[in-house]
């Protein structure tokens, strides 16, 4: 008898340390919750009309020498109304600069680009910026992109180029992308 009640004591001491060690990880839990996001995020509002590719190019090592391994397409479906283009750079990846290629390879039917905002995000900052303040950020690749004056919209120069519109990082954008990392 005494067998069987010690057995019966030892099997509840057993479950009801297994229960607390329940309860302490349910109490762990919103500390994962609360851990930050460290993908940095590049988005675009903008208007495209006609189907097409755009590329996304990053440095991290503060140049502006950009390079194809660094970089990231997303296809876009062609609206006449905005539309989100996000770019998400690796995973522990920060950039220093960053280019947009608006378009790829001949696509004489591509419409212009009209640029609404841009929005960069890292853990739980972001810094957006609207309408022509992008050209404070962005200069227009002038070889391959116009600028319809007074507004944001970019056009190819010529429209059997090889590429479409590109903007380049102008130094305030360094300023900003630092500004945005250390919240």
């Amino acid at each position: 008898m005494n067998t069987k009640f010690a057995l019966v004591v030892l099997v509840a001491l057993l479950s009801f340390s297994c229960k607390n060690d329940k309860a302490a990880t349910v109490v762990d839990k919103p500390e994962v919750a609360s851990v930050r996001d460290d993908i940095f995020t590049v988005t675009f509002d903008l208007i495209v009309e006609k189907d097409d590719n755009m590329q996304l190019y990053y440095t991290v090592d503060g140049s502006i020498n950009f390079d194809e391994k660094d970089s990231m397409w997303f296809p876009v479906t062609g609206k006449k109304d905005a539309q989100e283009v996000q770019f998400k750079l690796p995973e522990g990846v920060i950039p220093t600069s960053i280019r947009v290629d608006f378009g790829h390879g001949k696509n004489e039917l591509q419409s212009n680009v009209e640029l609404k905002s841009f929005r960069m995000k890292f853990n739980d900052n972001v810094e957006e910026v609207k309408g022509v303040e992008i050209f404070k950020y962005f200069v227009a690749f002038e070889p391959y992109t116009d600028v319809v004056a007074g507004t944001t919209t970019l056009q190819r120069k010529k429209k059997d180029q090889d590429v479409g519109p590109i903007l380049y990082p102008l130094e305030s954008q360094a300023q900003l992308i630092e500004r945005l990392i250390r919240g």
